[in-house]
């Protein structure tokens, strides 16, 4: 079973120096794909992990998140595993809850919830589709800043939309690393 067959996720930051990288998991903790950090390791030292690559577990490229830059909200661009575009994003300022809206083929996504607590739900015209929430990875893990989230996706969820929703998820964690760094 591939990586976007599953309905529930948990994504688990193996962060160096250097890189973001990720392993993801279904539900019973068998490794379905993983997140690799792509591009100039001097680069990302200044300026944080750009672009990611998600991985199903045969080596299949899924998607491409990159982190464009620009001046003031963060923008990010999720491609399919081929480079074609499959969604933007755009964090949009909120007051006390982050809120961030996922264009995928000409569809709004929002995902809003809180960015201290990482408590998110992403929603569209058809209801929710998928919960996402921190969760505990262990002492050792979270000494080394390694952290772990769990996706719930809605069962029925299209392939599209549930590689938008996995693209998200690696965003918001972009984003709140940048924040933290900002703040820190």
């Amino acid at each position: 079973m591939g990586l976007l067959q599953h309905d529930t996720l948990v994504i688990d930051q193996v962060t160096n120096v250097v890189s973001n990288d990720f392993a993801i998991s279904d539900a019973d903790g068998q490794q379905v794909g993983s997140i690799r950090t792509e591009g100039n390791a001097l680069k990302r030292m200044f300026l944080g992990s750009r672009r990611l690559l998600v991985l199903d577990a045969d080596g299949t490229a899924l998607l491409r998140l990159e982190d464009t830059m620009t001046l003031g909200r963060d923008r990010m661009e999720i491609t399919d595993g081929d480079g074609r575009p499959l969604a933007s994003l755009v964090k949009r300022m909120s007051f006390l809850k982050s809120r961030i809206t996922v264009v995928v083929d000409d569809t709004e996504l929002d995902l809003t919830g809180n960015m201290w607590g990482f408590d998110f739900t992403m929603s569209g015209p058809r209801g929710d589709l998928a919960t996402v929430a921190r969760s505990w990875s262990g002492l050792g893990k979270a000494l080394l800043g390694h952290s772990r989230y769990v996706v719930q996706l809605t069962p029925g969820v299209p392939a599209r939309e549930r590689q938008a929703v996995l693209g998200s998820v690696i965003a918001l964690d972009l984003i709140r690393e940048k924040e933290s760094r900002s703040n820190g």
